[in-house]
């Protein structure tokens, strides 16, 4: 294939996972060492490390020094494979076709729930509930415009909301929060709103997606719990992990019981005999 033709690599997620699932078994039973990327200083540090336990008195012990440092390299590789494959796998887009039995109450649409996963998935805890406070702040002072003393509360528990008012406060030269209950805002068909009400409604539509997830938040965390228990079975079952594991540990404690038969058979042969004469 000409160098133009070639994809460069996977593109789809399902291309992705297949991709990490054969990188666990290409590094797992490849016959280099080190491969591309990895440290050779760390290979060595590990290998001087088995040396300074082990300590082979010949070639034979040595060798097997060596290949029990190979295999603990190669399962270290498989490990660091496994988990960038896994992270891959769990973090891809959110599919709703992966749950069958997915059923959604509230706002928010079908057609909108795989980038609603996807979107609460990579949303920390301090991040949901700064939305939260944020939310429920613009709720409330679209019932009822807020004082200045609360606009002053608001700057410490809602800093978000606070800076998006302030931003819009700005451009009427009225930064001082204490002057906003009273403004007004007038629309290009000369509609005339309340400051704070008009700019908690624009704020709310501007970040409708994660509004629905606020709206719909245990649901949705039981929906995405869901999907990855089923993304990780599948992971398990198809990429082979357990079966890399057990060979390398099956190679490894082989030629550990090998280097100790032959340290224990060195030793016995070094050994001599004195017997007091009669």
């Amino acid at each position: 294939m000409s160098q133009s033709k070639r994809t460069g690599g996977p593109k789809t997620e399902a291309g992705k996972m297949a991709s990490a699932k054969n990188a666990i078994k290409t590094g797992a039973y490849s016959t280099l060492i080190i491969l591309p990327g990895e440290s050779e200083k760390d290979f060595q540090e590990l290998e001087e490390q088995f040396v300074r336990d082990f300590s082979p008195e010949d070639i034979v012990a040595a060798t097997m020094v060596h290949n029990l440092t190979v295999l603990t390299w190669k399962k270290l590789r498989a490990q660091k494979i496994e988990h960038a494959g896994l992270v891959q796998t769990l973090s891809a887009r959110f599919d709703p076709s992966e749950n069958s039995k997915i059923i959604i109450a509230g706002n928010l649409a079908m057609s909108e729930l795989g980038a609603a996963l996807t979107l609460l998935d990579g949303m920390s805890q301090a991040k949901e509930d700064e939305w939260k406070l944020a939310f429920g702040f613009c709720n409330q002072f679209i019932q009822s415009i807020p004082n200045a003393q609360e606009l002053e509360a608001l700057k410490l528990a809602s800093p978000s909301l606070y800076g998006y008012l302030e931003a819009k406060a700005v451009l009427n030269n009225k930064k001082d929060c204490s002057l906003w209950p009273p403004m007004k805002v007038q629309t290009s068909d000369g509609t005339v709103h309340s400051f704070i009400k008009f700019y908690c409604e624009y704020f709310l539509k501007e970040n409708i997606g994660n509004v629905h997830i606020i709206e719909n938040i245990v649901q949705l965390r039981q929906i995405l719990k869901e999907i990855k228990e089923v993304r990780l079975l599948k992971f398990m079952q198809e990429s082979s992990i357990q079966r890399v594991h057990d060979d390398l540990d099956r190679a490894f404690f082989r030629t550990l019981s090998e280097l100790r038969k032959h340290q224990h058979w060195r030793q016995e042969r070094n050994t001599v005999d004195v017997t007091s004469e009669e």
